[in-house]
């Protein structure tokens, strides 16, 4: 039984069809992605889904019983509510379950019969509806939850009120993910996440028993994490199975075999009205007449639509310089007394492709700044290679004057273009006819990310600094900026947390993490084998030095004192041989584990490896303490 049933949902804005007739369903456990172009109503869909907006037809059909959870755009919080409470509250079912439980299991010693074999039918109920929810280790949950988002500890009992924009997102995040609805809706989830808490959340969601309908533009997510994808175009829906490698595959199969179709009509078509014409009112009047009735009554195939729009988005031109762009010494940077990096010796040359990477807050921006030379460092210094010019992209585009249109602001980067130059450039970018008039007020993200690139790429350059130029983007847009940055000469130095633009474009990876960066050579995905690979010769090495610690000489046994035979306990061989043979238990399973992390299954999996690094933090914890007992026996 289909938990969410949307039936020819319609929805228009002025002339405009937003929703045609859209309709689909989703099961239990289901995981479906919802993909389409910026503005084409993939989050007026949810919204009417969560009962925010109302249609102009068709209905929405929630399984009764199941509870519909979504992340909401602006969350409130009460005054004084901490991060943690906040996120609790989100546990009301489970927390009502438990309750009633515990009232089932005391009235069932006190009753029999028939009431005894209801109570026990209500008790079952129950634990089956709790562990649907994920309710039995809720503690565990909630700091689970929390940790991979990004928010730890330091944060669960500060007030929600006082986060940034950011961390309150994640927050009401958080919230929806514990609290074990029947079906969530996710908006984009991975905006404010750092590629850490991508990760983290792509192998939630797979693990996830609820069913979950997501929109996002995040390839990788959904790749990994998703069993189906809803197509959503021109106001009308198609459903294609599988992940987002298999709905490209899919889709262009569709399109040509719907194609080859109406291509195959269109000429039957043609010549059954070329011989009409030609026979009509010869000696094969009937034949002609026959014919005609039969086109008459044929079903018409439309016209196959591929949305293949997308900005044309041309490679800037590099002004020749030398083969060094910049080079940095003993770098620092911070705000203050604080010190985010520090020592950092870098050398960037022509035509480099270099990712910078870290959590959020790390310091990845400021770096970048200092690279572009919008902010100066705390310490060391930056030189500059012969006419190296760099064309700096914010990832808020504050730049942007909120009262100009799209040619008053290509007109502040090209005085002396003409109006036919301005609007044939912006026309590239997907701005056409009246859009270049709207206000940059009235713009959306994705808009004014487009006119940010379509000023930067009119600009002379020899390489480029972009904080996180994918941001706002839709799927059509990345695919051309990656295609324009492929072919673009100069060198690139890129914050991004969308690990494909990542993998196809970097040949370097700057990690800027705990107050230092390490440079990595390759892309993302060799980057984090890397890490994987490091973190395990990290615990071989701690393992090793554990062996090399000589076992301390057992005393000469002494006379216990009266006392003891009363108090404390005396230590045995047996047990002492006991302790050893866990300890070499551990470590065997230790070492097994640490070698799967090299292995290809595990690392290319981000639900494999956070098993196995979680399962490999508990195995260590109880290492450390029974190496502990045995440095101290007596």
């Amino acid at each position: 039984m289909s938990l969410l049933i949307v039936d020819d949902l319609r929805k228009h804005y002025g002339a405009q069809d937003v929703l045609r007739g859209v309709t689909f369903q989703v099961d239990p456990g289901e995981k479906v992605g919802l993909v389409g172009r910026n503005g084409g109503g993939k989050s007026t869909l949810l919204r009417i889904i969560e009962g925010l907006e109302q249609p102009d037809g068709g209905s929405v059909t929630i399984a009764k019983g199941s509870r519909l959870g979504h992340v909401p755009q602006i969350p409130r919080f009460a005054p004084g509510q901490t991060v943690l409470k906040y996120v609790e509250s989100g546990l009301i079912e489970a927390r009502a379950i438990e309750r009633e439980l515990a009232e089932v299991t005391e009235r069932m010693g006190s009753v029999e019969g028939v009431e005894l074999d209801r109570l026990v039918r209500r008790h079952d109920e129950l634990q089956h509806r709790l562990e649907q929810i994920g309710g039995w280790d809720l503690s565990h949950v909630i700091g689970a939850v929390l940790g991979g988002i990004g928010l730890p500890e330091m944060f669960w009992e500060r007030e929600a009120a006082t986060l940034s924009g950011g961390e309150k997102s994640r927050t009401a995040l958080a919230r929806e993910l514990v609290a074990g609805h029947d079906v969530l809706l996710l908006d984009e989830p991975t905006n404010h996440l750092d590629l850490r808490g991508i990760e983290w959340i792509e192998a939630w969601l797979r693990e996830l028993k609820s069913a979950v309908l997501i929109v996002s533009h995040d390839r990788r997510l959904l790749t990994n994490s998703v069993d189906r994808i809803l197509d959503l175009e021109r106001g009308t829906l198609k459903s294609y199975p599988g992940n987002y490698p298999k709905y490209l595959q899919v889709k262009a199969e569709r399109f040509e075999s719907e194609r080859r179709a109406y291509e195959v009509q269109q000429d039957f078509v043609r010549k059954e009205e070329e011989f009409i014409k030609r026979h009509m009112g010869s000696q094969r009047t009937a034949e002609a007449k026959g014919r005609q009735k039969k086109l008459e009554n044929l079903v018409r195939l439309h016209e196959p639509y591929d949305d293949i729009r997308k900005p044309a988005i041309p490679p800037p031109k590099v002004e020749r310089g030398g083969e060094l762009v910049l080079e940095t010494r003993l770098l620092k940077g911070g705000y203050g007394e604080r010190v985010l990096f520090k020592d950092l010796d870098l050398r960037i040359g022509r035509g480099q492709r270099l990712g910078i990477v870290g959590k959020n807050g790390a310091g990845k921006t400021t770096l970048l700044k200092m690279l572009a030379g919008r902010t100066r460092p705390l310490a060391g210094e930056i030189s500059f290679g012969h006419k190296a010019l760099c064309g700096y992209y914010d990832q808020d585009t504050s730049e942007l004057r909120a009262d100009n249109d799209s040619v008053t602001e290509m007109r502040r980067v090209k005085p002396d273009w003409t109006d036919l130059e301005c609007r044939s450039h912006l026309a590239r970018f997907l701005f056409r006819g009246l859009e270049v008039q709207k206000q940059v007020r009235n713009l959306s993200g994705g808009e004014r990310a487009r006119l940010c690139l379509a000023k930067l790429l009119a600009t002379p350059i020899t390489w480029l600094a972009m904080d996180e130029p994918t941001n706002h983007l839709d799927l059509a847009a990345r695919t051309s900026l990656e295609e324009m940055l492929g072919a673009f000469d100069g060198a690139l130095v890129c914050i991004s947390h969308d690990r494909e633009f990542l993998d196809g474009l970097c040949t370097h990876i700057l990690e800027v993490e705990d107050g230092a960066a390490r440079l990595f050579t390759g892309n993302y995905s060799a980057y984090r084998a890397r890490k994987l690979e490091a973190d395990a010769e990290l615990l071989a090495a701690r393992d090793s030095a554990r062996k090399a610690t000589p076992k301390p000489t057992p005393k000469p046994a002494e006379p216990e004192p009266a006392k003891a035979a009363t108090s404390g306990k005396v230590r045995n061989p047996w047990a002492f041989e006991k302790l050893e043979q866990k300890i070499m238990a551990l470590e065997a399973e230790l070492k097994t584990l640490n070698d799967s992390l090299l292995s290809e299954d595990v690392y290319k999996s981000a639900a494999k490896s956070r098993e196995v690094q979680t399962r490999i933090a508990e195995l260590q914890r109880d290492l450390d303490e029974s190496n502990e007992q045995w440095m101290n026996w007596q």
